[in-house]
This record gives C-alpha cells, sequence and structure tokens, in this order.
C-alpha cells in the first residue's frame, strides 16, 4: 500500500478502486474510511432517458401523421 497525501488530522489518503471504479481510502489509527463509486450511471441514466423520450415522440408522430 503507498501513502499518498498526510492530512493535518493525522489522516492518510490511499488511491483504490477496481479498474474503471474510483475510489479512495482514507486511515487514521484503526479507522478506515473507504469511499467508492462511480459517475458512469449518471450519464447512461439521462441517456436512456432521452432515447426513450425520442421513441415516444416518433410512436405520436407515427400515428398522427
Amino acid at each position: 500500500m503507498r501513502r499518498r497525501a498526510q492530512q493535518p488530522e493525522g489522516w492518510t489518503s490511499e488511491p483504490g478502486g477496481l479498474g474503471p471504479l474510483p475510489g479512495r481510502t482514507w486511515r487514521r489509527g484503526n479507522t478506515r474510511v473507504t469511499v467508492g463509486g462511480c459517475c458512469l450511471p449518471l450519464p447512461i441514466g439521462c441517456l436512456t432517458t432521452l432515447v426513450a423520450a425520442g421513441v415516444a415522440a416518433a410512436a405520436v408522430a407515427r400515428r398522427a401523421g
């Protein structure tokens, strides 16, 4: 394990994560806090909503026209 940054309060930060999922681990004594996640679901959700709206609009236009 590599320690990257020493915080003034005694916390140490370590990079982490698995593949494309970013993560960070903070340590202080016997306490370990790990934060991980990925922002990829946000654009995927927006794109899915946009595509669904486009398909619905095309279906309505096809029925009306």
